[in-house]
């Protein structure tokens, strides 16, 4: 059985700790799964099985099962699945370059490390408008704040 069954168990860990809900320990073995196994085989080879993934689906499948958690997580720990989304794709970049895989555009073959950043690229946003929805209204900028942060005295 390989380690990707161990990623949504740790994943949900993340939200028994105090916000905001991560851990050196926590963050470095859930990115170790994602870099272990962005090209690992999941499911079996049954070609009638719906649930069947190749290896070059289980970058798709990490960036999917983090992005899930993430929608789910509570405004609390947000900011902690963030932290292990940055440590991941932090460490793909690095596998990535010495693999020689090229990190522009969305050429990279499927199960590829740089195919994982770029998931994570697109995906960021959609990350980052969900901590703004949540975040406590006193830590929003409000568009006066935006507007004069940038005039200088």
């Amino acid at each position: 059985m390989s380690q990707i069954q161990d990623l949504e168990p740790l994943l949900k860990s993340l939200e028994a700790l105090k916000p905001p809900g991560a851990s050196k320990s926590k963050i470095a073995s859930i990115t170790q799964i994602c870099v272990d196994n962005i090209t690992v085989r999941l499911g079996s080879v049954c070609q009638s099985s719906p649930n069947f993934l190749t290896s070059d689906q289980s970058d798709s499948t990490i960036a999917q099962k983090l992005y899930s958690h993430f929608k789910r997580t509570p405004a609390t720990h947000k900011l902690g699945v963030l932290y292990v989304i940055d440590s991941i794709t932090r460490r793909w970049i690095e596998q990535a370059r010495q693999a020689g895989q090229e990190l522009s555009g969305n050429s990279a073959p499927a199960g590829s490390y740089a195919s994982g950043v770029h998931k994570m690229t697109e995906l960021m946003p959609s990350f980052v408008d969900d901590m703004i929805r949540v975040a406590p209204q006193d830590q929003k900028v409000r568009e006066n704040d935006r507007d004069n942060s940038s005039i200088k005295t």
